[in-house]
């Protein structure tokens, strides 16, 4: 089986390179992060992603999808490497995290981490104050059991983590420990390897990461570039699951670099 995890850029007009990055890979599962569902028809077409993913992705007839919040327009200093960021959908959208995939869910969870869903365009305290879910998914392989925790985290300045990013991946561990069969973690945890919060899933799974020994899972042109190590989207696995291979691809479809498991349970 085939899975993919990968943030598609919420800041991006990358559709058509996202939805011939799908057609071409014919994955079984996909997790996806930053995921733009349209709630007011004015939003510019170029920045909706769910529906270009599902056209993309037909053969993937399970699914479930959970919005973190909602968003209109962003305006940050000093973010994504440039002074004075702005950024403008067009129109009230929501973003979450999605995950679709080849096999029944028999169970979805859209569970916050930090404060809740609401709808407000208010983000003049972030980042301080945001708002994170994991979507955890139960499937049904073959008569077994596998739980997907889809996770896009806490963003903080550095990639170092903070109290509330330690908190949030207790509770994902947590969750995934719960699981009655095999588990993979996955997702953009604006989070480095060396990280507290990224450790503590060492205990009881495998990260592919440090496993398959990646570099980077951002493309060149990222402002954190120039580390050793440039690591923030991850996937970790139950010690049962049977790895045939992975990879990240060098690839611009994202401002993320696609993350690619062959598995089997």
């Amino acid at each position: 089986m085939k899975l993919i995890s990968l943030n598609v850029a919420l800041f991006e007009a990358n559709n058509s390179n996202l939805t011939e990055f799908l057609k071409q890979q014919k994955p079984d599962i996909i997790c996806l992060q930053e995921v733009v569902r349209e709630i007011e028809e004015s939003v510019a077409p170029e920045y909706i992603t769910k529906g270009p993913v599902d056209k993309a992705t037909t053969d993937l007839k399970h699914s479930f999808y959970g919005p973190n919040s909602v968003m209109h327009n962003f305006d940050m200093e000093g973010f994504h490497g440039l002074e004075n960021f702005h950024f403008d959908l067009g129109g009230l959208a929501e973003m979450g995290n999605y995950t679709k995939s080849r096999y029944e869910v028999v169970k979805g969870q859209n569970i916050f981490l930090e404060n809740h869903f609401t709808y407000t365009t208010d983000r003049s305290n972030w980042p301080e104050e945001d708002y994170r879910a994991v979507l955890v998914t139960d499937l049904i392989i073959d008569k077994k059991p596998l739980r997907i925790l889809n996770y896009h985290g806490i963003w903080t300045r550095g990639k170092l983590g903070n109290e509330k990013a330690l908190a949030a991946c207790k509770k994902i561990n947590a969750l995934a420990l719960e699981a009655k069969g095999e588990v993979i973690i996955c997702g953009d945890f604006n989070l480095f390897p060396d990280t507290p919060s990224m450790k503590l899933f060492e205990t009881s799974f495998v990260s592919l990461v440090d496993q398959f020994k990646i570099k980077t899972t951002r493309p060149n042109t990222n402002e954190l570039s120039n580390l050793d190590r440039n690591v923030v989207d991850y996937i970790f696995v139950s010690h049962r699951i049977k790895v045939n291979n992975f990879e990240v691809i060098q690839s611009d479809v994202s401002d993320h670099l696609p993350l690619v498991l062959d598995f089997e349970i």
